[in-house]
């Protein structure tokens, strides 16, 4: 880990070097995005290097990591909110199986109004 002041002269280098180098104001949090989980970083302190038309983000501060969830995990979790009733008054106001409306709620993610509008749109074309 380097002090302060060898960071310092490192920075002085570098911006002899012709990098230009900024810090970033008032960043209340930086995330890092991954496929399975989140990386984030509270109060960090930011810098920005730039060198060539190549910006660098140096990002310092206390990190914490948060998993995300499947997408199966999404979707699962979106079926469990679909009640009983949307399917029936879905299935019963499109003439369809309950089957196929719990599969144009699924597909609106719950949204009785676009699940409508779905299969609405689909017997349009099928006609």
């Amino acid at each position: 880990m380097f002090s302060p002041r060898e960071l310092q002269k490192q920075l002085k280098q570098l911006k002899r070097m012709g990098m230009k180098i900024d810090q970033l104001q008032n960043v209340r949090k930086a995330v890092i995005e991954l496929q399975d989980r989140q990386i984030v970083v509270e109060n960090p302190e930011v810098m920005v290097m730039e060198l060539a038309n190549q910006k660098f983000f140096y990002i310092s501060g206390s990190v914490k990591e948060v998993l995300l969830k499947s997408s199966e995990e999404i979707s699962a979790e979106a079926i469990t909110k679909i009640s009983d009733e949307d399917v029936q008054f879905v299935a019963e106001y499109l003439g369809v199986s309950r089957e196929d409306a719990m599969n144009l709620l699924s597909e609106a993610k719950g949204d009785i109004a676009k699940a409508i509008e779905l299969g609405q749109a689909r017997k349009g074309v099928k006609s």
